[in-house]
């Protein structure tokens, strides 16, 4: 699961612009989508689509598990009373955490952070993410999802696309190195079981949510 970080407090009185799109000269409108995001982050950082939508489906493929493959609505099992329960505090394909100052919250704050960087308009329902203290990314749609993946990796302060997508980092590094939680002392039992995952997801391959 991503690690949380403090919050992105916004310039007070702070507009986003609307731009040109990248390649046809349209304008992008207020409430563009995920493949207008993708678009973007292709423009910013580089590579092709599909490096990016295989990026986050080996991934979402990885943390959802077995019981929940790349379900919008996954929550994390734990382990209670002998049984595994829907209780954890990740939430949706990439088990963003939900909960005050966690990974749900910093991905839409790093998300926001990006847009207005780039004088983009901020969709309506990623300003009303942004007015809350926890966000569940189980309830949210598998695209919005996924435009939050790249926001948030956009203004990550270690990861960078453009490594990934030029080959210097694979998928498994990027995810070992910037989505899950743990350090040196569980790297071995974490990308065996990354591993596992992928072996499996290139067999078979998974369905778009």
């Amino acid at each position: 699961m991503p690690k949380a970080i403090r919050k992105y407090k916004p310039t007070p009185g702070l507009r986003a612009k609307r731009i040109p799109l990248l390649q046809n000269g349209a304008t992008i409108a207020e409430d563009m989508g995920f493949q207008q995001m993708l678009d973007y982050t292709i423009k910013k950082k580089g590579g092709k689509p599909e490096q990016y939508i295989d990026l986050m489906n080996s991934i979402a493929y990885h943390e959802t598990g077995a019981q929940q493959r790349m379900k919008p609505d996954a929550i994390q099992l734990v382990t209670k009373d002998g049984k595994l329960q829907p209780i954890g505090a990740g939430r949706g394909m990439f088990m963003f955490e939900v909960g005050d100052d966690m990974g749900g919250v910093t991905a839409v704050n790093r998300t926001v952070k990006e847009l207005k960087d780039a004088g983009l308009a901020v969709p309506s329902w990623l300003n009303t993410l942004y007015a809350q203290k926890s966000v569940d990314f189980s309830k949210l749609t598998a695209d919005q999802q996924r435009f939050l993946f790249l926001g948030n990796y956009l203004q990550h302060p270690k990861a960078n696309f453009s490594k990934y997508v030029n080959g210097e980092l694979s998928s498994e590094d990027f995810w070992f190195n910037y989505h899950q939680a743990g350090g040196a002392d569980v790297e071995r039992e974490r990308r065996l079981s990354w591993q596992e995952s992928e072996a499996e997801r290139k067999k078979i391959k998974p369905k778009k949510p």
